[in-house]
């Protein structure tokens, strides 16, 4: 039996809908093909669609509706004004780089006295740590600034206070029940911000105190902005869709030396940046410093003025990102040797082969697992927990990856007494145990996707937005099709279905086309 590859989902379009693409095709005169596809993206409103299509810098929210932004900015000018150290705490992410990178150029341009400090990923670990707070403290440091990170950092920002630190968090993750008592908390997701976009990368937070600060937004930073967004899979809507647009208008002249060089070992031509070379070329390489060195080369390369410093960094940051490739590829080979001998064992046995692939191996580097899990899920499209094994300590720190329909974090909260600490969302998650719980882990994730899930939630889905004509797909209608991009998360490049078309090109019956 041929197993079935794909489930092909296509939503009814009804009369109400036909009726609203009408509408908007007639007030903002667009084909008939494009109103649709407005409509099915939650565009019915001409407002909502023509704001869509259209919205550019001064349809940026007011920074102040942020919760905290008005205590945060008073905070920051005051130190500034008086000379107090200010130290920058980021991430070592793209997004926590690109954050890290746009409070530099503000504080450089403000004349403030600061420096700035991203943890370690292999020694220190996400987020604020007591060690690095001591170190701020010796330092002289009298304030710091979290970006990207921070909002569940309660303890060691009471700890901060006890060292005589002041700590504005700048954040866009999920809050927990119990707020950090900062001097400010900026995060447009806690449940009394009036904010109206929530959707915001770190870095788009970090954008809008640096309006707050400057008193206009500084869209000569957009670039940065755009390729944290990007990177971090925000949703390319409301102010995401006008930042990255911004960024994207701006990398086409490649003014900063290091996106310059980044494009070079890229690959990339000038003028030629898009979204899609944003996310797969730019970004890779600013992420394979915190994986495999330290962020910090990453955020020396954004902040360079000088070309021929940041083409020395991006050619090394290049290499980097080869390795990386390379150590993926021998973790991914290894994971499937393991995956192959654990589903011959079952099959052996007479036993269901694990729904929830489980592989855990000492050494592997805890940096890349996430992308392993990412690939083996994309090969066998069931969820996926990759860990590295500390030999010493026995301790497993992993990274999951789901399909839909399975909620990783709602999973790992039923299993949470083999856990030492757990997070994430439905998608994707990490956590940390003991190796001796990894057999109780899998049986009991496999377990829960078997209680859960549906057959079909077994087949991956494949999203058609309209069934058309081939007649319909006009040279007006492609040229309209480019005002939706940027596409990306929540804004995605999907397809029409033409049924019933033979195409002389491929004299097939059926095609799918994407936009």
């Amino acid at each position: 039996m041929i197993k079935q590859k794909t489930r092909w989902t296509i939503t009814p379009w009804s009369e109400q809908e036909e009726q609203q693409a009408g509408l908007l095709a007639e007030t903002l005169r667009l084909s008939p093909l494009v109103a649709r596809l407005l409509v099915r993206r939650g565009c019915s409103d001409p407002a909502v669609a023509e704001r869509f299509l259209f919205a550019g810098p001064q349809h940026l929210h007011d920074p102040f509706l942020l919760k905290g932004m008005k205590e945060a900015a008073e905070r920051i000018h005051s130190a500034g004004e008086t000379g107090e150290k200010i130290r920058i705490y980021g991430d070592y992410d793209a997004d926590g780089v690109s954050s890290t990178s746009l409070l530099v150029y503000l504080f450089r341009e403000l004349g403030y006295d600061y420096d700035y400090y991203i943890p370690h990923r292999m020694l220190e670990g996400y987020g604020l740590n007591r060690k690095a707070l001591e170190l701020a403290a010796e330092d002289g440091v009298k304030l710091i600034v979290t970006v990207d990170t921070g909002i569940s950092a309660f303890e060691e920002i009471e700890y901060a206070k006890e060292l005589g630190l002041d700590v504005v968090v700048t954040d866009h993750h999920e809050p927990p029940e119990r707020i950090p008592d900062a001097v400010a908390v900026v995060n447009p997701k806690q449940h009394d911000c009036p904010y109206p976009f929530k959707g915001l990368a770190g870095v788009g937070v970090a954008f809008k105190l640096a309006h707050a600060l400057l008193g206009s937004a500084p869209l000569q930073w957009a670039d940065i902005v755009c390729l944290g967004t990007i990177a971090d899979l925000m949703p390319l809507t409301d102010e995401n869709r006008i930042l990255v647009r911004e960024g994207l208008a701006l990398l086409q002249t490649m003014e900063k030396p290091g996106f310059r060089a980044l494009a070079e070992v890229s690959g990339i031509e000038q003028g030629q940046v898009t979204a899609t070379s944003v996310g797969f070329g730019i970004a890779p390489r600013i992420n394979a410093a915190g994986r495999l060195d330290h962020a910090r080369r990453a955020v020396e390369l954004l902040i360079s003025p000088s070309y021929d410093e940041a083409i020395l960094t991006a050619s090394a940051l290049d290499l980097l990102n080869k390795e990386r490739q390379r150590l993926v590829e021998g973790i991914v080979k290894e994971a499937e040797e393991q995956w192959a001998s654990k589903a011959a064992h079952a099959e052996a046995e007479g036993v269901p082969v694990p729904s929830v692939i489980v592989l855990a191996g000492e050494g592997w580097n805890v940096g890349i697992i996430g992308i392993v899990a990412s690939k083996l899920l994309e090969r066998h499209y069931k969820p996926t927990i990759i860990f590295g094994i500390d030999p010493d300590t026995g301790m497993a720190k992993g990274s999951a990856r789901s399909i839909d329909g399975f909620d990783l974090h709602a999973a790992l909260t039923e299993c949470e007494a083999l856990l030492d600490h757990y997070g994430g969302h439905q998608a994707a998650a990490g956590m940390s145990l003991h190796r001796d719980n990894l057999p109780a882990l899998e049986q009991q994730m496999s377990g829960l996707a078997d209680r859960w899930l549906t057959a079909d939630d077994w087949i991956p889905k494949t999203s058609i937005d309209l069934i058309c004509g081939v007649e319909e797909a006009t040279l007006q209608t492609i040229s309209q099709l480019s005002q939706l991009e940027p596409f990306g998360n929540a804004n995605p490049s999907r397809g029409f279905y033409s049924a019933g078309q033979r195409l002389a090109t491929a004299g097939q019956s059926a095609r799918t086309t994407n936009i």
